[in-house]
């Protein structure tokens, strides 16, 4: 069980962060081509990222013996508390209050926190993910026109350095061994 536990880890949280990335470029796409449709996908992409990051927690945490019924709910806790600030700006956006433009920016926005809290908290990968997250946040607020030239270099740069830094923390971890 030991060996499974130190090859697994590392390949699993690169999955999920690719995944991750992935699904924050594809929310880029969607809305630099149809800017209200950005909002609808970003709502529905948050429970998406809960769900992977809670299973990526509960995975390495079962493969070092120590799952915590506690830490889980707190996991729980904290995409909860992401999910319902979620509704919180859609019913602004019901309100008129705030377009959906702009709320698809708060929904990344809060979601970029989330994810880099996640890995303060929970599992350092979260971090890297997070911070891309707020720069896929930015390059949608600032650069529409250009995103593409932009956001493709910094997906394939995220996930470039997420795959060096895990590859470095396995070889560190076997070194020690």
């Amino acid at each position: 069980m030991q060996q499974q536990s130190s090859v697994h880890p590392w390949k699993a949280r690169l999955v999920v962060g690719s995944i991750m990335l992935g699904l924050a470029f594809i929310g880029m796409v969607i809305t630099d081509v149809q800017k209200t449709g950005g909002w609808d996908y970003w709502k529905w992409v948050v429970p998406v990222y809960a769900i992977l990051a809670i299973w990526l927690s509960w995975y390495v945490k079962r493969q070092n013996q120590i799952v915590s019924p506690i830490s889980i709910g707190h996991e729980i806790l904290h995409w909860a508390g992401l999910i319902l600030s979620i509704f919180l700006v859609s019913y602004f956006v019901h309100l008129g209050t705030v377009s959906r433009f702009i709320a698809g920016l708060f929904d990344l926005t809060l979601l970029s926190l989330a994810v880099f809290i996640a890995g303060v908290y929970l599992d350092h990968i979260f971090l890297l993910v997070g911070v891309v997250l707020g720069v896929f946040a930015l390059l949608t607020a600032l650069l529409v026109q250009y995103m593409w030239a932009i956001a493709i270099p910094v997906a394939i740069g995220g996930v470039g350095v997420l795959a060096i830094y895990l590859w470095l923390a396995h070889s560190k971890s076997q070194a020690g061994k």
